[in-house]
């Protein structure tokens, strides 16, 4: 797994030598502002209508600039009121947050109007952090009943992107990233504690990953061993993808 990993970033320095050269015979328009503010409403359209994602990007020359993006992040409900008919769910509490940070290195030998308008790549890396606790009344039991269900998860990608930018009317963009491909390192775990044996514990976990597939189809190609059905525990290295569309402002 690692030696495709190392690959890959190999293959990236060059192309990144690539696109930050300087060609002398092409003349290189001055931009017209160096900021953008962006709205980005992917998470609302994957995930939920609460999501709420900003990105700055300043531009530091005629050819490259550098974006960071900020945002409030709430995945959907996974279950209702039961978990595994084994307990209900009395209170919920979720939260989360993503990070971005890209440096892109824009083709003005292909592009014809000053940046940010055009074709740029460059590497990128963002994080997702999400917790929740959820309160819980254990079922078919005489002993105590309360107990709470809580987890975190994160995800790093480090990774390689190319996008198109439009501007309309010198201060409007809209900001495509098309193609993304990058390393990715999942992590997290889940505890539930309460008067549950350990295997109503695992048909709890089992069928949260499964609830996870119906949400997230791609969850289902991601290799995961045993380990999380017995400890609610994800630590996995793998191959991710990036794609989003944003809306911003030039000044």
């Amino acid at each position: 797994m690692k030696s495709w990993i190392i690959r890959f970033f190999l293959f990236l320095v060059p192309v990144a030598n690539f696109a930050s050269k300087n060609d002398s015979a092409v003349p290189v328009l001055q931009p017209i502002h160096k900021n953008i503010i962006k709205f980005n409403p992917t998470p609302i359209l994957l995930w939920s209508t609460r999501n709420l994602t900003f990105s700055y990007e300043r531009i530091l020359s005629p050819r490259q600039s550098v974006s960071v993006e900020v945002g409030y992040l709430e995945l959907p409900r996974l279950f209702n009121d039961t978990i595994a008919h084994l307990v209900n769910i009395t209170s919920r509490q979720k939260y989360g947050l993503n990070i971005s940070l890209e440096y892109r290195f824009y083709l003005t030998q292909l592009n014809r109007r000053p940046i940010p308008a055009g074709l740029y790549i460059g590497p990128y890396l963002t994080f997702y952090g999400y917790k929740f606790k959820n309160g819980l009344d254990i079922l078919y039991t005489s002993a105590d009943k309360d107990g709470m269900f809580q987890g975190n998860f994160w995800a790093f990608n480090l990774g390689f992107e190319l996008g198109y930018q439009f501007v309309f009317w010198k201060r409007i963009t809209l900001d495509f990233v098309m193609v993304g491909p990058s390393a990715c390192y999942y992590g997290g775990s889940i505890a539930i504690s309460g008067t549950l044996d350990p295997g109503q514990i695992e048909t709890i976990h089992k069928t949260l990953y499964d609830e996870l597939k119906k949400q997230f189809p791609v969850i289902q190609y991601i290799s995961i061993n045993k380990s999380f059905s017995q400890s609610g525990k994800l630590d996995i290295l793998r191959f991710g993808f990036r794609y989003l569309v944003q809306i911003g402002f030039h000044f």
